[in-house]
């Protein structure tokens, strides 16, 4: 028994419709199958995975917090240009990637018959680097606080443990993680606290060295440079890659959870020199100035 609708349209549109309809969602099915279908290699796959946005968020509020701060941004403008770089960093880092694989004869060849490539040629983890790393030089002015910092990081991290036993070594460099991070909120901002003894009167000269005004202009220049800041922020990337991934990190519980693997240095570097170019691109949009060398 047909409906009143069914009735008033002729046999034939009714079977095409429904043949349209079964097609439409065949083709459907097996571009979202798992294993096949161009739009999974796109979106599920080698180019882009849902996982991407949610490194892409937590990542943010952490890199954003930290450089609060540490002192990495001088000023609510600096901040505003790093967060459009942040909103943009996505799909510009997708279409980087879906260029470089479909520019490879081999990969675009793989990507093109419903597979995935797995070579891995950037790493958002580094290329968002790119982004605040051009601040670390404001960061850096106040030079003592990081010393003080990175001197008990390295005694309690890689040099007092060694002769302990695993359990001791352990709270041994929980204890360094801690006594560091205190040391270095203290030093960078006890002063802003007058209910304890200022920081200088303290520890001396973590709290009181400084870079010069000179000094941090210079550096600041240079990592925002085109020609320059890659190359920098590129070195940096390769540096924090080794030392960050060393087992002396890796092999502390809980801590190793927030640690990046170690990637091949060729990611790293491709990957933060285009981060880095690709912000200051941004910046420059955004204020009308572009510095070429520094």
């Amino acid at each position: 028994m047909r409906s009143k609708s069914e009735a008033l349209l002729p046999r034939g549109l009714l079977e095409l419709g429904s043949n349209l309809s079964s097609a439409l969602a065949e083709l459907l099915s097996q571009e979202f199958e798992f294993s096949s279908g161009h739009l999974t290699a796109v979106l599920n796959t080698c180019l882009f995975a849902p996982s991407i946005l949610t490194f892409w968020f937590v990542n943010g509020v952490i890199d954003f917090s930290s450089a609060v701060v540490l002192g990495s941004v001088g000023s609510t403008g600096g901040l505003l240009v790093r967060l459009y770089a942040y909103l943009l960093v996505v799909p510009t880092f997708l279409l980087l990637r879906v260029g470089f694989h479909l520019a490879h004869p081999t990969h675009r060849k793989e990507v093109l018959s419903r597979a995935c490539p797995n070579t891995e040629l950037l790493s958002l983890d580094w290329f968002t680097v790119g982004i605040l790393a051009t601040g670390l030089p404001l960061a850096l002015q106040d030079l003592g606080p990081w010393l003080g910092m990175n001197v008990v990081f390295l005694l309690g991290l890689f040099v007092l443990p060694r002769p302990l036993s695993w359990r001791p070594a352990v709270g041994t460099k929980f204890a360094a993680i801690v006594l560091g991070s205190v040391l270095f909120v203290y030093a960078k901002y006890g002063d802003l606290l007058g209910v304890i003894p200022e920081p200088a009167s303290t520890v001396g000269p973590v709290a009181t060295l400084e870079l010069s005004d000179a000094t941090t202009a210079t550096l600041m220049t240079a990592v925002n440079s085109l020609a320059a800041g890659p190359v920098l922020v590129a070195g940096f990337g390769l540096v924090m890659n080794h030392l960050l991934t060393r087992p002396e990190l890796t092999e502390v519980p809980y801590v190793r959870h927030a640690l990046p693997r170690r990637d091949p240095d060729r990611v790293v570097a491709v990957s933060a020199a285009l981060g880095t170019a690709f912000y200051l691109v941004v910046a420059a949009t955004a204020t009308g100035e572009l510095v070429v060398l520094p």
